[in-house]
């Protein structure tokens, strides 16, 4: 089970020092680590489009 409060708990916590780069790393980062329904979760948690996540996961590979 994906807790997407811890997520949302990391990412407040971040999110202050973060550019919107940052935050689109930081999202897919989370997503990545997750497997299975990470980028749905990493969405949910951040507020961040499921395709922003997507992509930026293609970034950082």
């Amino acid at each position: 089970m994906i807790d997407i409060d811890d997520i949302r708990a990391r990412y407040q916590q971040a999110c202050k020092f973060l550019d919107e780069r940052g935050r689109r790393l930081f999202a897919a980062n989370e997503a990545l680590a997750l497997g299975y329904g990470g980028v749905t979760a990493a969405s949910a948690a951040t507020g961040l489009a499921r395709s922003t996540v997507r992509r930026a996961i293609v970034e950082l590979q």
